[in-house]
C-alpha cells in the first residue's frame, strides 16, 4: 500500500528536526532516491532538515537540526527562529505543493505543518514515519488525534507504537526500526578498534550525551566528572565522544583534561596523569 501511492509522487516534501531527525530522513532520502532510480520515476525532494539530508540528494527549504532544545525556558530563543522557519515553509508549500509528504518526529512543527497540508488537499498522501512517542509518556492524545486526523498512514517503527496508533483509528505499517539495517552495516569489534586506532590493551568507553546544546551544557559537566574519576584509577581508560555536530568539537576538546583546565574540570589528585578524553575523529551521531 505505501509503495503504490509513493510511486506516483515527483516531488516529495519531508519534514524532520534536530540531528536525530536529520539522520533517519537522510537514510529514507537515499533509499527513495535508489528506488526511484530503479522504477525510473524522477523524484524532487524538498525538506526541513540538515547537512545529512542535503548530501543524501533533499533541497533543503531550512535547516532545522540547530532549533532543538529542552526544558521551557531554554526553548525561549527558538521560538522565533522556529515561527519564521514555519511561516517561510508555508509559503513554499502554498506556492509548490508536493505529491506527497513524509512527517519524521519533530511533533508540534510536524502537525502545523500536516494539518496545513490537509488544509491544501484533500486528497494529498501524508504519512508519518517514526512517529512522536506519545504513546509512551503522554498524559492525553490530543496530538494523536490531530496525526490520525491528517496522515493517511503511520509507519511506525515499534511494535508498541503500531498498536497504539492502530487503537486510535490510524492506518498502520510496522515498517520495523531503521537502527537494525544500521548496525548490519557497521563492522565488526576489532575491524572497529583498528579503523579508530585504539590499541587492545586500552579500554575504550563512549560518552553520550546527546545533541541538544542544553544536553551538551548540563549533561557533559557531570559525565566528564565521573570520567575523569576513572581515568584516575585506571590509566588504560581513554574516552571517545561522537559529534552530533561539528560546532561541538571546539568546546569539547577544551573540556579534554590534557588542555588548558577549566570547569568543569580539575585534575585528579591521583599523581599518575589521566590520558585525554578523545574526541571522536569521525563525526557520528548519538544513538
Amino acid at each position: 500500500m505505501v509503495q503504490t501511492r509513493i510511486e506516483a509522487v515527483k516531488r516529495l516534501f519531508i519534514s524532520t528536526g534536530e540531528v536525530s531527525g536529520d539522520l533517519q530522513g537522510s537514510l529514507l532520502v537515499a533509499a527513495l532516491g535508489r528506488q526511484a532510480a530503479r522504477r525510473g520515476i524522477e523524484l524532487e525532494i524538498v525538506a526541513l532538515g540538515g547537512d545529512r539530508m542535503a548530501a543524501a540528494g533533499a533541497k533543503l527549504i531550512g535547516n532545522t537540526t540547530a532549533i532543538g532544545s529542552m526544558g521551557l525556558v531554554e526553548s525561549l530563543p527558538y521560538v522565533l527562529p522556529t515561527l519564521l522557519l514555519q511561516r517561510r515553509t508555508k509559503r513554499f508549500l502554498k506556492a509548490n505543493l508536493p505529491d506527497g509528504a513524509v512527517m519524521i518526529d519533530y511533533m508540534t512543527p510536524n502537525i502545523v505543518f500536516g494539518n496545513y497540508l490537509r488544509q491544501q488537499s484533500k486528497t494529498l498522501p501524508i504519512f508519518y514515519y517514526i512517529a512522536p512517542q506519545e504513546w509512551v509518556w503522554s498524559f492525553g492524545d490530543g496530538n494523536t488525534t490531530q496525526i490520525v486526523g491528517f496522515a493517511d498512514q503511520i509507519l511506525a517503527i515499534f511494535p508498541g507504537e503500531a498498536r497504539y496508533y492502530e487503537g486510535k483509528g490510524a492506518a498502520v505499517a510496522y515498517v520495523g526500526h531503521p537502527l537494525v539495517d544500521q548496525l548490519a552495516a557497521h563492522p565488526d569489534r576489532p575491524s572497529a578498534r583498528a579503523a579508530l586506532n585504539i590499541p587492545p590493551d586500552q579500554i575504550a568507553i563512549a560518552l553520550l550525551p546527546a545533541s541538544r546544546a542544553q544536553e551538551m551544557k548540563y549533561l557533559l559537566p557531570p559525565m566528564f566528572a565521573a570520567a575523569q574519576r576513572l581515568q584516575a584509577e585506571d590509566g588504560r581508560i581513554h574516552y571517545w565522544i561522537p559529534l552530533a555536530l561539528e560546532k561541538y568539537r571546539p568546546a569539547l576538546e577544551a573540556r579534554s583534561p590534557n588542555t588548558a583546565c577549566g570547569p568543569p574540570w580539575s585534575k585528579p589528585s591521583s599523581r599518575r596523569s589521566p590520558p585525554p578524553i578523545s574526541p571522536s575523529p569521525n563525526p557520528a551521531p548519538p544513538t
